[in-house]
């Protein structure tokens, strides 16, 4: 049997990016699902977390869409918001829009179908970034950890008794 150790913000003491480079794919994968890129008060701090993530040789091809397609509609291709630069902006959709055109492994980790929706997006030809249609499995996929106004929340740490 577990308890409930402690739920609530995460301590990011070193930054958002320090603390996901501790971080698998499941937590990488919760962060393109919850990220704001368009939130007034979201850092350089969140994109910097963000092209972190992509540049990892294990990072799933639903969350680079996610990340994409979040992005895009954020229009960080054209500008930031203020905390944020909007070269570095620009440029972390450029790579990402051609690591995912270069990248062939298919998507592992689920979307929910509003997710889906966004990066069906991408395949339209209005696109900014277009790419082709990929194949998307559908449902949660199981985290300790969700993002809220770009800041990590632990769902629930279950607590083991010592054997």
């Amino acid at each position: 049997m577990s308890k409930i150790e402690h739920s609530g913000a995460v301590a990011l003491d070193e930054g958002l990016m320090r603390w996901m480079q501790g971080q698998g794919p499941k937590v990488w994968h919760a962060f393109a699902r919850g990220v704001e890129f368009d939130d007034p008060g979201a850092t350089i701090d969140v994109l910097l977390a963000a092209h972190w993530i992509v540049r990892q040789p294990d990072m799933d091809r639903a969350t680079g869409l996610l990340l994409l397609a979040r992005a895009l509609k954020a229009g960080l291709h054209i500008y930031a918001p203020v905390a944020m630069d909007d070269a570095a902006a620009r440029a972390f959709c450029l790579d990402l829009h051609q690591r995912l055109s270069l990248a062939t492994a298919p998507a592992r980790l689920p979307i929910m179908p509003e997710e889906e929706a966004l990066i069906d997006a991408l395949s339209e030809d209005e696109a900014p970034l277009p790419l082709p249609r990929s194949q998307m499995k559908r449902g949660i996929a199981p985290c300790a950890v969700t993002f809220r106004a770009n800041r990590p929340h632990l769902i629930a740490t279950g607590l083991r008794r010592a054997a």
